[in-house]
């Protein structure tokens, strides 16, 4: 990555510069005003918007065109990876922060330990204890992902999520109808 590059990746990392960068990537090929960004990414002044904007645009990600409206430009489309911060639950623990995926780590390799023991000792306890272990392996994995893409959500813009509370109502008055 060259270092003109990493300027303009340095510029998303405040949350509501890239919320409008994504948003940006949204709607290409089309242009977008700032009144129309601050509807659809539900920020509380046109200036926020303005400000952020002209961070894109001195990092050259987005293009300010003669009609006061932003498109994205080829260095921002080429952006195909970025490093979001996320937010992780931690135990403090004498002063320590401890992750708490570390609790669940040391579960699971103890659970593991101790199958491999009970194959020797008693092969049908290990198949249950190794079966229980993938299924809570599972269903650790599945809420952390679910963590994860709850955080992630905000990076998404408003309109829509709007539009899928829109449809789902719908949907839902459609079944009470009937």
């Amino acid at each position: 990555m060259t270092n003109e590059e990493e300027t303009g990746v340095e510029t998303l990392n405040h949350p509501a510069t890239l919320k409008l960068f994504l948003f940006a990537k949204s709607v290409h090929p089309k242009d977008f005003g700032v009144r129309e960004a601050k509807r659809s990414l539900d920020f509380n002044s046109p200036s926020t918007v303005l400000w952020h904007l002209e961070k894109l645009d001195e990092a050259e990600l987005i293009e300010k065109l003669p009609t006061n409206r932003y498109r994205i430009v080829q260095k921002g489309l080429d952006i195909k990876e970025i490093n979001v911060p996320v937010k992780f639950s931690a135990q403090i623990i004498r002063g320590e922060l401890i992750p708490r995926r570390l609790f669940l780590i040391s579960f699971l390799i103890t659970t593991f330990i101790v199958t491999l023991i009970l194959i020797f000792i008693n092969p049908l306890a290990a198949a249950i204890n190794g079966a229980v272990l993938v299924g809570l392996n599972c269903i650790f994995y599945i809420l952390n992902y679910l963590t994860i893409k709850k955080q992630l959500s905000f990076y998404s813009w408003e309109k829509e999520r709007k539009d899928e509370y829109r449809i789902f109502r719908s949907i839902f008055r459609k079944k009470e109808k009937k």
